[in-house]
């Protein structure tokens, strides 16, 4: 399955959840009458080029369809989250499983499947005493606070009790984790016991991600070669590798007996 899970945020100002937000209320439009209407609702500054940009990304992962020069949303767009969502939902929701949860996507960029891991964990809806493991094979979360996905995930991140380990030791490493920790959030780099695979577990969930090797070399390259985090130019770093279209598949699997074993042996890394 081939999905765009891309969930706009109605009180975001990035170029696209604005672009989404003036079709939600009005379609057709040219990509000038979009950009006339962003800059009027909008209290941020976007430029025309900015519109421009977005409109084409939305339209790549087939989220707004062309026609006649103008832009609207696609309804097998929506279809497709709305079905992913009620089906996650039923199951959440579920006193007991009918049958495993298991769902396959494949996303464009490693930004949207943070969007989606963001959007995700929302909707497991957390408490303060329910636990989570990741395992990444490196951290990189408070680098783009700048980006409201990021910011949501350090809500849920000091919400809820997580474990978070990586085998990688590089500095920027070390200094997420240092950030991490300080909020009281169990980070650890450098664990040999982890398994090197991109992974979320919590409760009977585990999501995994797989990156391509093309962007994982290209984050240890950025990673192993800076040796002063404050030095990292973070647009640069975001645009060329967090926004390169390539092709990750995520697994999302409901298995209780697998998730409580690997949450088991992560806390233990801790220990």
């Amino acid at each position: 399955m081939s999905l765009s899970l891309f969930v706009p945020n109605l009180k975001s100002n990035s170029s696209k959840d604005l672009v989404v937000q003036v079709l939600v209320n009005e379609w057709p439009l040219s990509a000038r009458e979009i950009f006339n209407r962003v800059k009027k609702n909008s209290s941020s500054s976007v430029s025309y080029q900015a519109v421009h940009k977005a409109l084409k990304l939305l339209e790549n992962d087939k989220i707004l369809y062309k026609e006649s020069g103008k832009y609207s949303i696609n309804s097998s767009w929506v279809e497709s989250v709305s079905d992913f969502a009620s089906f996650l939902k039923r199951n959440l929701d579920s006193q007991k499983a009918v049958y495993p949860l298991q769902r396959s996507m494949v996303f464009s960029t490693v930004y949207e499947v943070d969007q989606f891991l963001s959007e995700f964990g929302k909707m497991l809806k957390p408490k303060k005493e329910d636990e989570f493991a990741l395992h990444w094979h490196h951290f990189w979360i408070p680098l783009f606070f700048s980006k409201d996905a990021y910011c949501a995930m350090k809500e849920l991140l000091v919400g809820s009790t997580f474990y978070c380990v990586t085998p990688s030791n590089t500095s920027i490493d070390k200094w997420v984790a240092n950030f991490w920790n300080s909020s009281g959030v169990n980070e650890k780099t450098g664990v040999k016991g982890a398994y090197g695979i991109d992974m979320i577990i919590f409760k009977d969930i585990i999501v995994q991600v797989f990156y391509p090797k093309e962007i994982k070399d290209m984050i240890d390259k950025v990673y192993n070669s800076t040796k002063d985090p404050s030095k990292l130019d973070i647009d640069k770093f975001f645009k060329t590798v967090f926004e390169k279209k390539t092709r990750i598949p995520v697994l999302i699997t409901k298995n209780e007996e697998v998730a409580s074993e690997l949450l088991a042996q992560t806390k233990a890394l801790f220990k």
